[in-house]
């Protein structure tokens, strides 16, 4: 199960979205539609996702991520994450996407603060 929290910082045109759960099947598809919100918002620049609470991913949750961090590249935004559960930095690292994707310790770091 998946809990997300949606926080927008518009003095910094972003916003934050908190996973607490699983990336899971069902995860996927909810996490996929609050990033796909967030990126077809015109005000926003940055798309933060927040993995402390989540410790697992699939590989469908995996490919949903590098979709999305395609998308973003793609129409000018950054999509970042930041604070990753010791699980997630792990399977990060074995996959490469650590390098692939950018990743922050904190959110402060993603508006260059």
């Amino acid at each position: 199960m998946i809990n997300l929290e949606k926080e927008e910082i518009r003095e910094k045109k972003g916003v934050i979205i908190s996973v607490d759960g699983k990336i899971d099947t069902n995860g996927t598809e909810t996490l996929r539609e609050k990033i796909r919100e967030s990126l077809d918002d015109v005000d926003l620049r940055y798309v933060v996702v927040n993995l402390a609470k989540c410790d697992f991913i699939t590989s469908v949750g995996l490919g949903m991520l590098v979709g999305a961090h395609k998308k973003a590249n793609a129409i000018g935004k950054k999509l970042a994450f930041v604070e990753l559960h010791k699980n997630i930095e792990s399977i990060f690292r074995i996959t490469n996407l650590y390098t692939f994707f950018n990743v922050s310790g904190l959110v402060e770091q993603v508006w260059g603060e």
